[in-house]
This record gives C-alpha cells, sequence and structure tokens, in this order.
C-alpha cells in the first residue's frame, strides 16, 4: 500500500509517555496525605482526625510493607503490561488495513500469551534472580524492543534497545531513569516518523 512510516513509531512513542505518566503519577501519589486524614464534623474533634490520621497512616505502612518486597516504583508493570497490550493491537488493525488477513483468535492467542509471558518472567526475575521491581521491568522492555527491532528488522530500534536499557539499568534508577529512557523512547518514535517512508516494495 504505498508509501508508509514505520511501525515501530507508536510502541515507541507509547512507551514514552507510559513511563512518563507512571512519574506522574508518582510525584501525585508522594504528596498525597490520605483523603481519610480530615475530617468535616467539629465536635468529633481532635479524636476523630487523629483517628483517621493513624488508619490512613496504617494503610499506608501496610501497602509499603506488600509493595516493598516487589520493589517496583509504582505502576512500571503496568506500563509494561498496556505497551504490549497496544502495541498487539496496533500491529493487528494495521495488517487488517494492508488486507493480510490476520485472524481475531491469533490476535487473542498473542496478546493474552505474551501477557501470561510477562508476568511469568517477571516472578522468575524475582524469585530466581532477585531483582528489583525497576530493574525487572527496564529488562522486559528491552527485551520487547530486541523482539520489536528483529520483527520490523530496524537497527534504529536496536539503538534505541542499547541505548534504553543504558539509561534505565546501568546509569540510574527509580524515577530518573524512568524519565531518561523515556527521553530515548521518544526520540526514537520521532526519528521513526521523521526518517523517509518504506514503499511497498521495500516493505515486503
Amino acid at each position: 500500500m504505498g508509501n508508509e512510516r514505520p511501525r515501530y513509531w507508536f510502541p515507541l512513542a507509547l512507551l514514552g509517555f507510559a513511563q512518563l505518566v507512571v512519574v506522574a503519577f508518582s510525584f501525585v501519589g508522594g504528596r498525597s496525605g490520605g483523603w481519610f486524614a480530615y475530617t468535616p464534623y467539629e465536635d468529633a474533634g481532635r479524636y476523630a482526625t487523629l483517628q483517621g490520621v493513624g488508619m490512613s497512616r496504617a494503610y499506608s505502612t501496610s501497602l509499603d510493607v506488600t509493595f516493598s518486597g516487589v520493589g517496583r516504583n509504582d505502576g512500571w508493570l503496568f506500563a509494561v503490561l498496556a505497551v504490549y497490550l497496544c502495541t498487539v493491537v496496533f500491529y493487528a488493525v494495521h495488517a487488517w488495513r494492508v488486507g493480510s488477513g490476520t485472524k481475531w483468535w491469533k490476535v487473542l492467542a498473542i496478546a493474552l500469551g505474551g501477557l501470561v509471558a510477562i508476568a511469568l518472567a517477571d516472578l522468575v526475575g524475582y524469585w530466581e534472580f532477585d531483582m528489583d521491581g525497576d530493574a525487572r521491568s527496564a529488562v522486559l522492555l528491552t527485551l520487547g524492543l530486541v523482539l520489536l527491532a528483529w520483527l520490523d528488522r530496524s537497527v534504529l530500534v536496536l539503538v534505541v534497545a542499547a541505548a534504553y536499557v543504558l539509561c534505565a539499568v546501568v546509569l540510574t534508577q527509580g524515577a530518573l531513569a524512568l524519565v531518561l529512557s523515556s527521553l530515548v523512547a521518544l526520540a526514537g518514535a520521532f526519528a521513526a516518523l521523521l526518517s523517509r517512508p518504506k514503499t511497498a516494495a521495500e516493505g515486503t
């Protein structure tokens, strides 16, 4: 079908924006003092307010204890799953648009199988290799980028994968790792959009 931009611009852009959303929510959540920490009643007064603060802190502490062993920066794993699922849907829609005849049940099997594989790989990284959550998510996304580079035969995506793992695992961690690796993914997406469109002959 005529000339078109490389398809991998979408997962790269989605990855970059998804990670920035994770960073934004981590800062918003960090400032929250708990909705139950305040009460509109005056007579209930100090007791109700202190009780609310205590329950809010206890709930927050229980969450910290629950997820401390997992060691993940907020919703990074959910970003991994969302990016994968949206990428599968995007490639399936593109395949249907060009008339490749991809069956819906194959798309569903790939989507569900990939989600299960990601969850299992994350558990293996935790139980067998004792990796913290941020590192596991970064490694999973890097492997996904390498797979995407193989699927689209793209040197650009392979370079993005190398830069991504460098920023997300080697150089730093936490929110800064998310921001830097997001910029890498977005730079790759822009480079793909600005690249020379492939002709129908080149796409085959």
